[in-house]
C-alpha cells in the first residue's frame, strides 16, 4: 500500500441531490504513468495537467460515492482496497462519515476493475466487506467477467482482473443482482455506457428537481480527456468504443449543465461541462461548508 504520509487526510464532500445527499469519497489515488495513454504523449499530457493548474504528477484520482436518503444507504463502487497499491482509505473514511459498513445496504458498480471493487472484500476474498448489501450491476458486466472464453483470450497484464472480479461476485454470491436498464433504487436508474468495459454504467439520481449523473470512468484524467475526448487508456477494453461513448456523454452533459460526478474526477468530486469551441472545459464545483 501507498505510504500514509503521501496521501490527504480523509477527503469528503457532500451534496443534496433532491431527497438524497450524496457524498464524494477519496479513496486514494493510483500511481500510473501517462504511457498509459493513446492519442496524447506523456509530455503533452504532463503539460496539459500543469496548464490546469495541478501538480506535476501522472497520479490518478480513485473515489467512490454515499448516496444515503429514502430510508437507503447506497455506495457507488467500492475503491480499489490497497490492490496494487490503488485507493484503500474507503473504510477509514466512511468511519469519519460516520457510516458503519453493516448500514450499507446496495452497492452500485459502475463497472469491475479492481480500483472499483478491492475494498469490497476483506484479506480472504470470500468475506464481504459489506455483507448486508446487494451488489447490483450491468448484464453484460457480470456476463463479460464470468466467461472463460474472454479471461483466455486476455492479454497477461488483464488476466488478475478477472480473478479480483470474479472473488467479489463469489463473495456476495446470491446477493448479485444483474439489470439491463431501468430503476435500480428509489429514482435512481443505470445508464449503459460501453467502451472501458462492456458493462460499464453511469448512475443517474433525479429527485425533487434536481438531478446528478454518476459517470463512473468516462474520464481518467479529466484534465485531458475533456479536452481531448479522443484520448483513450490502455485499460480500455474497447477504446473506439470508449472514446466514442466519451464524446456522446461530453455533448450532453455539456448541453443539459447538469451535475456530474466520476470515479477519477478530482476533488471535490463534482463538476460541470461546457462546450469550448469544438471541445469541451470542465468546471470542478467548488467545496462549501454549507450543504447545498
Amino acid at each position: 500500500m501507498t505510504n500514509s504520509n503521501q496521501w490527504q487526510a480523509v477527503g469528503l464532500n457532500r451534496r443534496k441531490i433532491g431527497d438524497y445527499i450524496v457524498t464524494a469519497i477519496v479513496d486514494g489515488f493510483i500511481v500510473a504513468p501517462f504511457e498509459l495513454l493513446s492519442g496524447v504523449g506523456p509530455e503533452e499530457a504532463m503539460n496539459m495537467t500543469v496548464a490546469a493548474g495541478r501538480p506535476r504528477s501522472s497520479a490518478m484520482t480513485v473515489s467512490t460515492y454515499l448516496i444515503e436518503g429514502k430510508g437507503r444507504t447506497i455506495l457507488v463502487d467500492g475503491g480499489g482496497g490497497g490492490i496494487n497499491g490503488w485507493g484503500g482509505r474507503l473504510h477509514t473514511s466512511l468511519a469519519a462519515a460516520n457510516v458503519d459498513s453493516l448500514a450499507i445496504d446496495q452497492i452500485l458498480l459502475t463497472h469491475a476493475h479492481p480500483d472499483h471493487i478491492g475494498g469490497l472484500v476483506g484479506a480472504l476474498p470470500s468475506a464481504p466487506l459489506f455483507p448486508n448489501a446487494e451488489l447490483v450491476m450491468h448484464d453484460a458486466e457480470f456476463a463479460f467477467w464470468t466467461d472463460d472464453a474472454n479471461l483466455n483470450r486476455a492479454p497477461d497484464m488483464m488476466k488478475p482482473f478477472f480473478q479480483v472480479a470474479r472473488a467479489v461476485f463469489e463473495a456476495y454470491g446470491v446477493r448479485c443482482r444483474t439489470v439491463g436498464a431501468g430503476q435500480v433504487a428509489p429514482d435512481i436508474v443505470i445508464e449503459h455506457l460501453p467502451g472501458h468495459t462492456p458493462g460499464h454504467s453511469g448512475y443517474r439520481i433525479e429527485s425533487s428537481g434536481a438531478s446528478l449523473l454518476i459517470w463512473g470512468d468516462i474520464v481518467h484524467y479529466p484534465d485531458i480527456q475533456v479536452t481531448r475526448p479522443e484520448v483513450t487508456i490502455a485499460f480500455d477494453a474497447d477504446q473506439q468504443a470508449a472514446s466514442a461513448t466519451r464524446k456522446k456523454m461530453l455533448e450532453r452533459v455539456s448541453a443539459t449543465g447538469e451535475l456530474i460526478a466520476g470515479m477519477h474526477l478530482n476533488f471535490p468530486g463534482f463538476a460541470r461541462l461546457s462546450k469550448k469551441g469544438a471541445s469541451f472545459a470542465i468546471r470542478h464545483e467548488a467545496w462549501s461548508a454549507e450543504l447545498m
